[in-house]
Parts: C-alpha cells; structure tokens; sequence
C-alpha cells in the first residue's frame, strides 16, 4: 500500500474505535458540547444584575424615600429589604438572602440642608470580591448623584446659574474611555476564555486518551502494523478525526460568540481561525509529550488534568500576569493557553496588528515542535511489551 492508503487505514481503525469505545465519545462528542452549553448558558447575560440588598430608612424623610428609589433603580442592585431594624437586616445578610445593607441615618435630610456631612454607611458581604465593587460602585455613584442634585438645587436657588452651579459641584470632571471591554461584559473575556478552557481540555484529555490506549490494552504492535511501521502515520493519522470534530467545535463556539452574542470582533477573524486551528493541533500533540513522558494512561491523564487547570492561573486571565513574580510570568510560559488567550484577546477584543498576533502563534508552534521529539520514544514504547498494561 502506498503512504495515502496506509493513512486511510489508520483512521479507518480509529474511527472504529471512537464507535466502540463510549469513553471516546465522551470525550469527543458529549463532554465538549454539555461543557461549551453550560458556560456559554452561565454567561450569557455577561454582568451581574439585581444584587439583593437591604435598607434601613431610619430618617423617614423626602430625601431617603428618594435615595431609596434611585439605589433600587440601578441595573446591578435591587432592594429586597425594607425596614428600620439594622439586626433584622444583619440576619439576613449572615444567611446570604443579601448582599448589602445601606444605612440611611437620623436627620440624614437635615443635615444634607444645612450643608453638613452626612455620611451613609454601607456594609458588603466581602466574601465574593466580583459582587463586593459592582454594589459598592452601584451605591456610590447612586449617593453622589443625589448628593450632586441637592447641591445643584441649592446653589441655583442663591441665584447661580446651572453652569456656574455645575462648575462649583465638580471642578473637575473627568471624561472615561473604556478601550477594549466598554461594556464591562464578563462574557467578552471570562466567559468566552472559559468555554475555550474547557474544549481545550478535551482536547487533550481525548489526544492523551487515545495514544495512551494503545499501550494500555498492547495495541501497539497492531497499530504500527496498519501505519507500516510509521510513527508519523499512526500518530496523525489518529489524530486526525479529533482533529475535524474539535475544529468543528471551535466554529460552533464561533457561531455562539460572534454569531448569536454579537461578540466584538476588532481584529481579523482569519488570523483567529488560524490561531483556533493551531491551538487545537497543539493540545493535540500535548498528549504525545505526556504518554511519552510517563508511558502509563492512568498518571498522564492526572498529570494532564492538573496542568490544564494550572494554565487558568497562570494564563492572566483571572491575575494579570505582569503582577505576578517573575517566576510565576515564565512559569506561565509554558502552558499553550498562556499563548492562546493572548492572540484570542489581542484579535477579537483589542484588534491588534498582525505582528503582535505572529508571536503567539509562534509559540504555539513551539509547543508542536516539542512534541514531535517524543515520536521516537512512543514508537519505542508501542513496540515493547514491557511498557503495555500498566494502570
């Protein structure tokens, strides 16, 4: 047979494995989808909205009816609770039926009046930092803006002008340009990133599966002899069916993000085909490097999992990564994720040139090259019976 029809044979066997074997199609085809819905489902509404919170109205006064009003008429707060009893109020925030209690004060209005301070206290359940700043920044930018409206009214009524009111209640104001995510859309970079996480370890937990298999169940010598004794043929040739229905993945995550979601796509959408395409090839090859690595199923699937796990920290997405240790930022490096959310970003998000894209494909490609150093010492353990069997 010539190198094609070898090739054939290969992923002939292959594809008869995947429909024999139910632990290939969850990796294949169930895993990956319930993963992509479920995140894409989390996030989809990209922000946090209606956080409960608790008032405690102890002025009973225009102005804190007012107050109350507008803080509940904020997109990211909504006021579930009621009241004068700051305990009662303090109970329901132990047991997490709220977020946040805003304490409106005795004689907060006549203070606000006689142009003293009047200060409204505010206390967050701090235990999710996220929720924390939206409410803290909600309330505030709420008490400023009254606060703002009652300063205005006064000085208008000793005969200022709006402007030169204006002018006296903010002598500086400051003029915000949100660059790259104006719309403060977790979607646009956690939820997007996340759902390449978990089809990235897919990826390579099924690349990791499949070679790793051969030499679990002995295979090995059977898989050399439909490849004709080729490694390259046997290992490509595997892969290759992951290969098409990753990819396929990738344009459903496509059809989610920019498709239904409307997704801000600044840069060029060819170059993040590319880059999908080869980030997928790369997790791929990963799993070469592990079973070459360990020659046992069992301890490269842990070693993979925890590596994938540890590329969400050390990527940046969650940290940036110019804050951490410089140990930590060249630890980072050495996870192709690192690589992937830096091109995803840079094209979609920030719409950078193509020579700040080349590098991180690059290093991408890296990844590929060191992986094929290990085709030699796979081949070697498909042959060899002493590396078969092992749990």
């Amino acid at each position: 047979m010539n190198r094609k029809e070898v090739f054939r044979a290969v992923i002939k066997r292959e594809i008869q494995r995947i429909r024999h074997n139910s632990v290939y199609k969850f990796f294949l085809f169930t895993g990956p989808l319930l993963g992509i819905l479920i995140l894409y489902a989390i996030f989809y509404k990209g922000s946090m909205r209606e956080i409960p919170v608790a008032v405690i109205d102890r002025d009973n006064s225009s102005l804190s009816v007012k107050l109350t009003n507008a803080i509940n008429a904020s997109p990211d707060v909504a006021v579930v609770v009621q009241g004068h009893d700051l305990f009662r109020a303090k109970e329901y925030l132990d047991r997490g039926d709220i977020d946040a209690i805003v304490l409106i004060p005795f004689e907060t209005e006549k203070a606000v009046y006689k142009s003293l301070e009047a200060p409204i206290p505010l206390y967050i359940n701090g235990a999710n930092v996220l929720k924390a700043s939206l409410i803290q920044r909600s309330v505030l930018t709420t008490v400023k803006t009254i606060s703002a409206g009652v300063q205005l009214k006064k000085l208008m009524a000793e005969g200022k002008s709006e402007k030169e009111a204006m002018t006296r209640i903010i002598p500086v104001s400051i003029e915000k340009h949100v660059l790259f995510n104006p719309y403060s859309n977790y979607n646009y970079f956690l939820g997007s990133a996340l759902i390449y996480v978990i089809l990235f370890l897919f990826v390579i937990l099924s690349s990791t599966y499949t070679l790793g298999n051969e030499l679990k169940r002995g295979t090995g010598k059977d898989l050399l002899k439909t490849s004709n004794n080729s490694v390259r043929i046997a290992v490509f040739g595997k892969l290759l069916p992951y290969t098409v229905i990753f990819i396929a993945f990738t344009m459903l995550i496509n059809l989610l993000l920019y498709g239904i979601d409307c997704f801000p796509l600044k840069g060029n959408f060819l170059v993040l085909l590319f880059g999908q395409f080869v980030a997928v090839i790369t997790l791929q090859l990963m799993g070469l490097i592990f079973i070459g690595l360990t020659s046992n199923l069992r301890l490269a699937l842990s070693l993979v999992s925890g590596y994938s796990m540890m590329s969400i920290t050390f990527s940046g997405l969650t940290f940036p990564l110019g804050s951490m240790p410089k140990v930590a930022q060249i630890f980072g490096s050495i996870f192709p994720f690192t690589w992937w959310e830096k091109l995803f970003i840079s094209q979609s998000l920030r719409g950078a040139p193509l020579d700040e894209a080349l590098p991180y494909i690059l290093y991408l490609l890296l990844f590929q090259l060191v992986a094929l150093f290990f085709l030699k010492t796979y081949k070697k353990h498909l042959g060899d019976p002493a590396y078969w069997g092992k749990t």
